[in-house]
């Protein structure tokens, strides 16, 4: 029996370090098959976030095949998705730096296919469709001009050919926003998505096809659906030819297929098949034959895997250890193909074989060098809030397998609030929870209001409401911890980053249960946002503050810079210098705030940075910064060696 030594909670050695995170957590993103080989991205922290492309497979060790000088990451929208495409040998990405569309044929050097830009990102692309004979692809183009006026960017779909002729040619203009164009098994049928301002695509969304022909015009230009408040959401083709797509029309985003002008249910069932449109080319569902398909889903806020066989009418759950698949789910020769993680194991690119029920890592992250002891597992919890609704939470506890707090004391609760906001957390293992959890902090993860994963009407409570129910749940999970007896009530502190930033702000100005705050590239001031945000957000808060500029008083009044007197416990504020979506005018302006009320403070201001910090220096760099902060916060005398962190007014403390 492993006897373990007590010592104060958030004072305990933990063998991963801030270091070990940053450099070690390469992040996956997009993936796709070709010719029996899986395709992904990684970031590689260790070279300043620089995004490659690995090539690997079930009999072929994972390489790089992105050459030197190349960073593949599309601007579309701010937060890209979809970067790249293969058909054959021939791979064709966009390039960070310019914006540019390559072609990549084998290990050959990449070559420019579309025009160089008029200035620095003008024209971006994303979410490629390559034609069967790669001639051509139709993809996500997005249009910048000199005035910078986000409501004057152009989104189209357009036609590139691969020849490098560089003549791209529009194919589907008039919409604010398009994604998701597939071309059918035959190469007759397009189909697409697109929407309008003020919706997001997780509010209301069109599908449209229209046929095409060999040279990649289009004809006869069809709208299937176009209703009010309906999501339409990953639009596919079957191997023969039928459509299916995710719609939230019964409240909850199920798999439907349409033929000949019939709608079918595929997945009637009160989980959600689709998840917010955040990014291009996330899929939920891949078929096996025209006949059965696999399907990730989310119910009660965790992720499962299933077969569904359409004509028998069977939704059959596998069990399988993964709690999360992101990137999305590709079938090809009796293996499925996706990047999931389990509780205890960072992501990792896996080959599941439907025969054997054996999976393969095709390719992992870096371990997180914790022991299985160490690791805190996510327990769901449910909690009442107000208006006696019920909201949701991951609740993790501190945990170490050498260390246990002191008797008679509680540990110090963590409340993360997710960005988005319409987003959600799950219960994957995450190096940037045990980090805390495994030195002796608790972590709640509240999945608010306004999340998604729990239907369409749980979603809504956020309209409008947006600085309202997010805070409120925040507080509520908090108070529920605290009078279950599972963390100390006078050592509470929230953070959050984008949008829970915000909520972590608006948190400290309307209640004092909190003795610390830490926003990362938080929302101080909604006035500036709606003014300065990007094209796709730019009327995003239409629909969770109130409709600009009507609803002005509105903005005024949920705007925490504007309450910032209100504010009486320490604040921690980091944010990179280059962010286009969240700008660090905000956080100098709550910082300025904090500075005048005397307030103890520090603002760390991240070169290079843009939304989400991805060089590895500066990751280590704001991880070590908070835990000195909270140790401060809470005289905490912390194992680790950590650098000098001024807070101004720390007499205040």
């Amino acid at each position: 029996m492993n006897i373990k030594a007590k010592k104060n909670y958030g004072s305990w050695p933990s063998k991963l370090s801030a270091k070990t995170l940053a450099s070690s957590g390469h992040r996956f993103g997009h993936l796709t098959l070709a010719d029996n080989k899986v395709y992904w991205l990684e970031s590689l922290p260790e070279e300043g976030g620089r995004v490659v492309i690995f090539c690997g497979g079930l009999e072929q060790e994972a390489k790089v095949i992105t050459p030197d000088g190349f960073s593949v990451r599309t601007r579309v929208h701010e937060y890209g998705g979809a970067d790249f495409s293969v058909l054959g040998d021939k791979i064709i990405f966009s390039n960070d730096e310019d914006q540019r569309l390559y072609l990549q044929v084998g290990q050959s050097k990449p070559t420019a296919i579309t025009p160089e830009p008029r200035f620095k990102h003008a024209d971006r692309y994303a979410d490629l469709a390559i034609s069967d004979k790669a001639q051509w692809l139709i993809c996500v183009r997005e249009r910048h001009f000199e005035d910078a006026n986000p409501l004057n960017v152009k989104n189209d779909l357009v036609r590139v050919p691969l020849d490098g002729s560089e003549a791209v040619e529009s194919l589907v203009s008039g919409a604010d926003f398009y994604s998701y164009p597939r071309l059918s098994p035959n190469g007759k049928k397009l189909t697409w998505t697109s929407w309008n301002h003020p919706n997001m695509p997780w509010d209301q969304t069109s599908l449209w096809t229209a046929d095409i022909d060999e040279k990649g015009d289009i004809t006869n230009v069809t709208s299937i659906l176009d209703n009010e408040n309906e999501s339409i959401y990953q639009p596919a083709w079957c191997p023969d030819g039928e459509l299916h797509f995710v719609s939230d029309r019964s409240g909850w985003w199920n798999i439907y297929s349409f033929r000949d002008q019939v709608l079918n249910a595929i997945t009637p069932t009160d989980a959600e098949f689709g998840y917010p449109q955040w990014q291009f080319g996330t899929s939920s569902y891949a078929f096996i034959d025209a006949n059965t398909l696999f399907a990730a889903f989310v119910q009660d806020g965790r992720e499962h895997l299933c077969l569904v066989e359409p004509q028998k009418g069977h939704i059959t759950p596998l069990d399988l250890p993964y709690c999360s698949y992101q990137g999305g789910l590709y079938f090809h020769d009796q293996h499925l193909y996706f990047i999931a993680s389990t509780e205890t194991s960072a992501p990792a690119v896996i080959a599941w074989s439907l025969s054997s029920n054996e999976a393969t890592v095709i390719s992992k992250q870096e371990p997180a060098t914790l022991d299985v002891d160490d690791i805190s597992k996510a327990e769901a919890i449910s909690f009442k809030t107000s208006d006696d609704r019920t909201s949701h939470a991951f609740f993790y506890q501190a945990s170490s397998g050498e260390f246990e707090g002191l008797d008679n004391e509680k540990p110090p609760l963590i409340v993360m609030s997710h960005g988005g906001p319409t987003a959600a957390t799950s219960a994957q293992f995450s190096s940037a929870i045990q980090y805390w959890t495994s030195r002796g902090f608790a972590v709640v993860d509240v999945n608010y209001g306004g999340s998604t994963g729990f239907g369409r009407e749980y979603r809504d409570r956020l309209r409008g409401q947006w600085g309202v129910v997010d805070v409120d749940d925040c507080v509520n999970a908090a108070n529920y911890l605290v009078d279950r007896g599972s963390v100390d009530g006078n050592r509470l502190a929230i953070r959050g980053g984008s949008a829970g930033g915000y909520t972590t702000y608006t948190a400290l100005t309307n209640h004092s249960i909190f003795s610390a705050g830490v926003s990362r590239y938080g929302v101080a001031d909604l006035t500036c946002l709606v003014k300065e945000s990007h094209k796709f957000e730019v009327r995003y808060l239409d629909s969770i503050i109130g409709p600009w500029p009507e609803a002005e008083d509105v903005y005024f009044s949920r705007s925490p810079i504007n309450h910032a007197d209100k504010i009486s416990c320490p604040v921690l504020l980091l944010q990179g210098d280059e962010d286009a979506v969240v700008p660090p005018a905000q956080s100098i302006a709550m910082a300025d705030a904090l500075n005048d009320n005397q307030i103890p403070h520090a603002l760390i201001m991240l070169q290079g940075e843009q939304h989400g910090f991805r060089k590895s220096e500066n990751i280590c760099f704001a991880l070590e910064a908070e835990l000195n902060f909270y140790c401060k916060v809470f005289s905490i005398n912390p194992a680790d060696e950590l650098p000098e962190l001024t807070l101004k007014h720390s007499h205040k403390l």
